[in-house]
């Protein structure tokens, strides 16, 4: 465990993660297979950063909790079977992320999905080895108890959080820490009325060291 120092700490889907490429026809797939209305990628896409209890019923409405766990489960499958063949990073991530190592970070994934979908993902696109702590969803909490638990368990000397969401961005705010938004995301109207905002993974390096120089004692 590294305790201390500097952290970047990344959203996934829609920072790291590209997950439409995999999730969207994952998700259609399943809802075929069910008898559901096929929902549009932007229906889906709209969901993703989300709570799968939350965002679940919306995509299955009318299901029971016994058919929204079979539906997940489902979509879980036809994400593993996607994942080999269209599973990607967002161009220039493994540079980005080697970057802020080399300049001193630790990186970690805080995000609301599970640990296995997480790991699995990561070594399928090949960034694993680039992402020293992972904070998965844990049952009842919302991303911002997510990413204290994180914190908690690094006690960073400086931390920033790194989404392309509303849900990252008040995490990062209730927890105390600065937030950078990706553009390139899945809400970059949400985004770009941020303070720090990129259009392209490697620009998070630049505002990331700068954000450690305001931060840390001089």
């Amino acid at each position: 465990m590294l305790i201390g120092e500097n952290w970047a700490i990344f959203d996934f889907d829609g920072t790291l993660n590209q997950t439409n490429l995999v999730s969207v026809d994952a998700h259609q797939r399943v809802e075929r297979e069910m008898g559901l209305p096929e929902q549009s990628a932007e229906t889906i896409i709209a969901t993703f950063g989300g709570r799968a209890c939350d965002t679940y019923p919306l995509l299955a409405p009318g299901f029971s909790e016994k058919q929204l766990r079979e539906y997940q489960e489902n979509v879980a499958r036809a994400e593993r079977e996607n994942l080999p063949k269209m599973g990607r990073f967002y161009q220039g991530c493994d540079e980005m992320l080697l970057s802020l190592r080399n300049k001193g970070w630790h990186t970690a994934v805080c995000s609301n999905a599970t640990e296995r979908y997480i790991e699995c993902v990561l070594d399928a696109i090949r960034l694993r080895s680039l992402i020293d702590e992972l904070r998965p969803l844990e049952d009842e909490l919302t991303k911002i108890d997510t990413l204290r638990l994180l914190l908690q368990k690094v006690q960073p000397q400086t931390a920033i959080m790194i989404g392309d969401r509303h849900y990252d961005a008040q995490a990062a705010r209730e927890n105390g820490i600065p937030f950078i938004g990706c553009c390139y995301g899945f809400a970059p109207n949400e985004m770009k009325t941020e303070r720090y905002h990129v259009t392209k993974p490697l620009e998070i390096v630049e505002i990331a060291e700068e954000l450690k120089n305001k931060i840390l004692p001089k």
